[in-house]
């Protein structure tokens, strides 16, 4: 597969850094975005994850600067990780998703990741048409666990 041309942004947004400052409207779009909130997402755990990874938690701001996308991204020195892509409904299908993947992934690539992973939910068809459109494959030689270390750190799979 051939590699993506250089990113550029939709030209109705620009896609920069995350900061604290847009946190609430973007856990709003998380609500939104109907993506599964866990306590991971609150206030204090999203500063410690920018505090981990500040440029790769992007935001895309149309032209009055509002948020209207955003995606997190995870590098853990050996594999890039794809978290929370979300897009305000009324601006779906304008290439926002794209331009913030673009980014992330670009990113990836400059700190030497070979290969980005994500999650999807079962039942969340939009995320997976996505995704497989942009090389995206399921992987089916592994399957997810995990333990909560924390009580009452998640709701049971739906």
């Amino acid at each position: 597969m051939s590699e993506p041309a250089t990113p550029a942004s939709p030209p109705s947004v620009t896609v920069e850094e995350f900061g604290m400052d847009d946190y609430a409207v973007v856990h709003v779009l998380w609500q939104r975005g109907d993506l599964w909130m866990r306590p991971s997402d609150g206030p204090e755990a999203t500063r410690l994850k920018l505090s981990r990874d500040p440029g790769l938690f992007l935001v895309a701001r149309s032209q009055d600067q509002r948020v209207v996308g955003t995606v997190m991204g995870g590098w853990d020195g050996r594999r890039a990780y794809v978290y929370h892509l979300a897009v305000a409904p009324e601006h779906h299908r304008q290439g926002i998703a794209d331009a913030l993947m673009d980014e992330l992934e670009a990113r990836f690539r400059s700190l030497g990741a070979l290969k980005a992973k994500l999650q999807i939910l079962v039942e969340n068809e939009t995320s997976r048409a996505f995704f497989a459109h942009r090389g995206y494959l399921r992987e089916t030689d592994c399957e997810p666990w995990g333990k909560e270390l924390v009580a009452g750190g998640a709701p049971p799979c739906r």
